[in-house]
């Protein structure tokens, strides 16, 4: 079985999975995406996998498995789990202060 950190090196794993009965070959890339505890890596498949063979490949790859709007992560683990930590520093940071605008219309009285 190939090893988490094989297939982080690779950039994709080969996996097969069962789908609607039969069994099929699938690619799962390694993306990684931006989340608020870091950029995370997640196996994104192209095609339909059922829930059930989604959890059963993050158990087994442990790594998280996501399709389209579905996100597994392997039992008891989170995406901070899997964060690459990224320092923030300050050095670089270009803020600027503008003085607070207040809008106002004005409206044209009535003459009686």
């Amino acid at each position: 079985m190939i090893g988490k950190d094989e297939i982080l090196r690779r950039g994709y794993v080969d996996v097969k999975v069962y789908v609607t009965g039969l069994r099929q070959s699938h690619r799962l890339e390694v993306v990684k995406e931006k989340t608020s505890v870091g950029m995370v890596p997640f196996l994104v498949c192209k095609h339909y996998i059922p829930t059930a063979e989604l959890v059963r490949l993050a158990e087994q790859l442990q790594l998280p498995v996501k399709h389209k709007e579905v996100v597994v992560f392997p039992k008891g683990k989170m995406a901070s789990h899997f964060a690459d930590k990224v320092e923030k520093t300050t050095k670089g940071v270009h803020a600027v202060v503008e003085a607070e605008t207040v809008e106002a219309e004005v409206e044209a009285e009535e003459e009686s």
